[in-house]
């Protein structure tokens, strides 16, 4: 996960080749499978959770 230190979220989806799982995940309101990509992308529980509430709070701020 060294790699991955100083890049956005955007950018970690990117690189794992994870953002289509992870679209697919807002746009079927999963919560849980959300939150595990960005945890598999370095992100901590807590900060995964508080990116998909943000995001579900207002998804088209974010593009959804």
């Amino acid at each position: 996960m060294e790699e991955l230190k100083g890049m956005t979220i955007n950018e970690r989806l990117f690189a794992l080749k994870a953002i289509d799982s992870f679209d697919a995940a807002i746009k079927s309101k999963d919560c849980k499978a959300a939150i595990e990509v960005l945890e598999q992308c370095g992100l901590s529980y807590s900060s995964a959770l508080e990116t998909v509430s943000s995001i579900f709070k207002n998804p088209k701020r974010y593009g959804y």
